[in-house]
């Protein structure tokens, strides 16, 4: 049996519990492509689907990482991508796949693979795809975001919210960015949003009510849940809405239908992954636009690249809230 290194999941339990061993060769199914990986990007999902938290539950043994950059290593006949592309790309972990980025080489979907100009690199490209797709699709596709119109960013030092803060300020529209640390603050500020808020040690809610009026809001960007989310959905003028991106605080909020009617809001669910199906010609025109945005320094993705050796010590960094930026490991 061929097999290949990684870092595998062996059983449910922590990510502390990965170990870098061998693990079977991958086969390919129909829409699939095998990647040889030379950048892997670290997510707090990661975390979660170690401790099978995550919406897909892939069987163990596994190897996590959700996204990739590197060369495509085998593909079918009927393939759009050739064998040496350079392409980014979502792995297949996602919906249950058991051959992520944290190894030699991982499993792809076609259809979310994007070609990586020649001009970009495989660190950037890792740390580029799914912060500024998932941005981009949350604020363009499910917002519709419009010029003038005040955004709130939710956890606004991570990659994701760095994205939409930069995609945001593009668009025209104006944005307040809630951290939880000072450091954290100063980084943001240099993104130039008109606020920015360390939600641990100043009132939310005052603040931002104080500067632009009782519920100002027409965007709210959140990927914590529990109590910031609390606060930045009451925070939503009539006909705001409310980006559900993710839950990083473990707390996933349950919402006050009457709420949302007597104030004309809407809660909208952001899974952009959904479109590999739904729409996929048009996540590729959205991703060749963000890469022409990175080509004429539109956009500027803040990273950090690693080891490959060091992957587990920086995903305990990311669930202590440690990292800015993204995290992108590098073999």
């Amino acid at each position: 049996m061929s097999v290949y290194e990684a870092w595998v999941q062996g059983e449910l339990g922590l990510f502390t519990d990965l170990k870098y061993t061998s693990i079977e060769y991958p086969k390919i199914e129909k829409h699939e492509l095998i990647i040889e990986t030379k950048a892997a990007t670290l997510n707090f999902a990661d975390l979660l689907l170690a401790s099978g938290m995550y919406q897909s539950n892939p069987q163990h043994p596994f190897v996590p990482g959700f996204e990739v950059a590197g060369y495509v290593k085998e593909c079918s006949n009927e393939s759009d991508f050739s064998v040496g592309d350079r392409v980014v790309a979502a792995t297949t972990v996602f919906r249950s796949g058991r051959h992520g980025s944290f190894g030699e080489v991982c499993v792809v979907s076609e259809n979310l693979t994007y070609k990586l100009p020649e001009k970009i690199s495989f660190e950037v490209g890792a740390a580029i795809l799914m912060s500024y797709l998932t941005s981009d699709f949350a604020l363009h596709r499910r917002a519709q975001i419009k010029q003038n119109e005040l955004v709130l960013v939710n956890a606004a030092a991570g990659g994701v919210g760095l994205s939409a803060i930069q995609l945001a300020k593009i668009s025209g529209a104006r944005v307040i960015a809630a951290v939880g640390s000072e450091s954290k603050k100063k980084l943001v500020q240099q993104f130039g949003p008109e606020l920015v808020i360390n939600y641990r040690e100043e009132n939310l809610k005052e603040i931002v009510e104080a500067k632009f009026g009782k519920r100002p809001l027409d965007i709210f960007y959140d990927q914590v849940g529990g109590e910031p989310y609390e606060q930045g959905v009451r925070l939503l003028g009539s006909e705001g809405r409310a980006l559900i991106v993710g839950f990083a605080s473990g707390n996933i909020p349950s919402q006050l239908l009457s709420y949302l009617l007597v104030k004309n809001i809407s809660i909208m669910g952001v899974f952009m992954i959904s479109f590999e199906d739904d729409d996929k010609k048009y996540l590729q025109s959205r991703m060749k636009l963000i890469f022409d945005l990175y080509t004429n320094q539109q956009i500027e993705p803040v990273y950090k690249t690693i080891k490959f050796e060091e992957i587990v010590e920086y995903l305990d960094m990311i669930g202590r809230r440690e990292t800015v930026g993204r995290i992108v490991a590098v073999r």
